[in-house]
């Protein structure tokens, strides 16, 4: 069932990004550390592009006692460096740059919509073969797509993300544009959002293990066994075989994956070809992976975000630093082969949680990362109908949103409290994401045991 209204509703919510881009004057969102972080921040991208204009590596560290400023990406630079630098009288300096995050967010917003209508052809054929549709198929079908893209466009993280000076929204475009072509089957597409969105940032390299069940299995659907026992059940009742061909559980497609694998290997060569071009004379390749890379890996700046990490390091004794970032940057790749092995059947849905786990453990979090993992929760509207503690989690979410900058401002500029005051927030933060994680896969798993209940039935 689609949603009435829904393109003057996408119209508002682009229509409400630019109006604060362009009539919001400057709305001091760039330095909120919700919102940006040392890798996403547009003024340290616009330091960067100053130092290489100025025959300077754009991550030197002559100027910063800390460390470099920037540690983001030289396609970036190439990009978005040349409007930094442009003035608008009466604007804030980098609305050339939202404008483009505007049309970014409406393009990643669509892609969102284009993936949800592939679900739900693959959910709907999916329960056709399995005699489910009129027993699943109710009043309350919605059209999933069309309300994760609202979700993603109206959601307030995205909107701040998006007029606040950082790059969180081109990052968010690549997760989702590799998703898309992994729902699709389009190998090239895949990969390419797969190589941008790992050399922006480390963390999505896990999606690697969704990108390849997707392009072999196909979008999700209910589990083999449910397929089996249908078929079982059919031919006990003497359904004959041409009856039973729609039954057949595809095969896993490997000329698919090894199409992408191939595709894989040439936009890597062609991203780090142009980052070897733009960095030379200027640094090198060596000198970028350890800058981003490394400076994810060790956590070395420890300015406040909305995650745990910064404040556990900057307490923890320095004798320890090292065991606890092995233990802290494991623990994500810990979760990975569990995850795959019990949500093989259901790729997309692997790759959602895989990006929400990644929000709420990487070293530099910010509400980009929020905005995307929630986008592609509304994917899955019809399966987690009877998801519980929903009310909890909304104004749990809200209660955060409120309060994060209230305790920063107490700590930061009142002087009326401390660390801790702000840590809590984030701390609240992350157990609101373990508690989203863990019901929406423990919904998930109910639905599709409900699914094998309605066959044996």
């Amino acid at each position: 069932m689609a949603i009435r209204y829904y393109w003057p509703m996408v119209a508002a919510a682009v229509g409400f990004r630019l109006v604060l881009v362009l009539f919001g004057g400057d709305l001091h969102l760039a330095s909120r550390p919700e919102v940006s972080t040392p890798l996403t921040s547009l003024r340290r991208l616009a330091e960067g592009y100053w130092l290489k204009q100025a025959s300077m590596s754009p991550y030197s560290d002559f100027f910063f006692l800390s460390g470099s400023m920037y540690h983001g990406s030289p396609l970036l630079l190439s990009i978005l460096g040349p409007l930094t630098s442009n003035r608008s009288g009466g604007k804030h300096a980098h609305v050339y740059c939202s404008l483009i995050f505007v049309a970014v967010d409406f393009l990643a917003a669509m892609l969102i919509r284009g993936t949800g209508r592939r679900l739900q052809m693959s959910r709907n054929r999916s329960l056709k073969s399995l005699d489910l549709t009129k027993a699943v198929n109710n009043s309350a079908n919605v059209s999933a797509g069309d309300i994760a893209s609202l979700i993603y466009l109206w959601n307030p993280w995205a909107i701040v993300t998006c007029v606040g000076s950082c790059t969180s929204p081109i990052e968010n475009l690549m997760v989702v544009i590799m998703i898309y072509g992994a729902c699709s089957r389009l190998a090239p597409l895949a990969a390419f959002g797969y190589v941008m969105a790992t050399h922006l940032s480390l963390y999505p390299a896990i999606l690697i293990v969704p990108v390849i069940l997707l392009l072999g299995y196909g979008p999700d659907a209910p589990p083999t066994k449910v397929f089996l026992v249908k078929s079982s059940s059919d031919s006990k009742s003497g359904m004959s075989e041409y009856e039973r061909t729609s039954l057949k559980v595809q095969r896993f497609s490997w000329m698919t994956v090894l199409h992408f694998i191939f595709w894989l290997f040439i936009w890597s060569c062609y991203v780090l070809l142009l980052s070897s071009m733009i960095l030379k004379k200027v640094g090198g390749l060596n000198e970028m992976f350890e800058k981003t890379y490394g400076f994810i890996l060790t956590v070395k700046d420890l300015s406040p975000n909305i995650g745990v990490l910064w404040y556990f390091f900057a307490e923890v004794f320095d004798f320890f630093r090292t065991f606890f970032l092995i233990v802290f940057n494991m623990n994500i790749l810990f979760m990975v082969l569990p995850l795959a092995i019990r949500l093989k059947h259901r790729p997309c849905f692997l790759a959602f949680v895989y990006t929400a786990i990644v929000a709420m453990l990487k070293s530099y979090p910010s509400a980009g990362d929020s905005a995307l993992y929630l986008g592609l929760l509304g994917l899955f509207a019809n399966e987690l109908a009877e998801m519980q503690f929903t009310f909890f989690l909304f104004f749990g979410y809200i209660g955060v949103s409120l309060l994060s900058p209230v305790m920063h401002n107490l700590w930061i500029w009142r002087g009326t409290g401390n660390a801790n005051f702000y840590f809590a927030t984030g701390l609240a933060y992350t157990c609101l994401q373990t508690v989203l994680v863990v019901e929406s896969v423990g919904s998930m798993i109910k639905h599709d045991r409900k699914l094998r209940l309605l066959v044996t039935s």
